[in-house]
């Protein structure tokens, strides 16, 4: 790849700084540094912080029609005791809009919010809205927002939007307006650009909050741009992730060591907990995340603070 084929982003004022093209280049060139490969022994989890955990990444089904597995079960019941049996204080409940479905729409998002009040705290809401559904979309935000949502999901390869496409910036600009969150699935095996466009995203957009659900998955080594961004004035550092899937995958695996030294170079404070329920139970999830070898203290921030800080619960 050309680095002189990068084009700068816009925003308000001007074209972002060239900076942002070295950026690209310096990560390009440590990509490409070779490494010394040394055989790894069995790793020992590092002690552990046992405080409440907060699990921003669990998807609820609350009809036949969006299960994520073919066994999950309908309702809050199962999840809910997991998550009390694994420390778990306050836990996501997900559901995924469809396009040009906007009563099933709301009519899942009416749902989730319901299963949430009727937790008594223990659960908290992340309705959906489908970018293609235009005016329809920015509607039912208002709606969610003054419901008390938090957070709203949004998924590209489910979904079937590009990042880039107007309409999604469209549905973040509105987010950012009515101070919620957008949780993005972070990760697409059909778009080798999605990072690139994740951070062109944030840039444009400095007063949303976007979170990256899996921190990069496969492509978890790309994330480091948002590390190495933070040298910048232009980044807003306006970009949080969770180690859903991906914590659980690599934590006993030979990069385990990369994919901490990634989280630390991101900043543990941008960094949260999720155990993407009922792909992964939060037992494992949470294994998956002291295997990594965190601090007591980065441990915290992980399962607890960042998203406490983020989500005010």
């Amino acid at each position: 790849m050309a680095i002189t084929a990068i084009v700068p982003p816009r925003r308000a004022g001007g074209i972002i700084p060239a900076m942002i093209c070295r950026a690209f280049a310096c990560l390009l060139l440590l990509a490409c540094t070779p490494r010394t490969n040394t055989p790894t022994a069995s790793r020992v989890p590092a002690p552990g912080y046992d405080g409440p955990i907060i699990d921003v990444h669990a998807h609820v089904r609350t009809s036949q029609g969006d299960a994520m597995t073919s066994d999950q079960p309908i309702g809050v019941a199962e999840l809910a005791a997991l998550e009390r049996a694994s420390g778990v204080e306050h836990a996501a409940l997900i559901v995924i809009a469809r396009a040009g479905r906007i009563d099933d729409t709301r009519a899942a998002n009416d749902a989730v919010l319901a299963l949430a009040r009727a937790s008594a705290g223990q659960f908290f809401a992340v309705p959906s809205v489908h970018p293609a559904d235009g005016e329809a979309a920015m509607v039912e935000l208002q709606r969610l927002a003054e419901a008390g949502a938090r957070m709203i999901k949004l998924h590209p390869n489910t979904q079937g939007f590009d990042v880039a496409a107007p309409e999604v910036a469209a549905v973040v600009e509105r987010a950012a307006t009515l101070r919620l969150v957008v949780l993005f699935d972070g990760y697409s095996p059909f778009d080798a650009d999605q990072t690139g466009k994740f951070l062109r995203l944030a840039i444009t957009h400095p007063d949303a909050r976007i979170v990256l659900a899996h921190l990069g998955a496969m492509r978890f080594d790309e994330m480091a741009v948002f590390g190495l961004a933070r040298r910048f004035e232009w980044y807003p550092r306006n970009v949080w992730f969770d180690l859903s899937a991906i914590a659980s995958f690599y934590g006993e695996s030979p990069y385990a060591e990369q994919l901490r030294w990634v989280v630390r170079a991101i900043g543990v404070d941008r960094v949260m907990f999720g155990s993407d329920w009922p792909v992964d139970p939060p037992a494992r999830a949470l294994a998956g995340v002291r295997a990594l070898g965190f601090t007591p203290d980065e441990q915290r921030q992980i399962l607890h603070d960042t998203a406490a800080a983020l989500l005010g619960l």
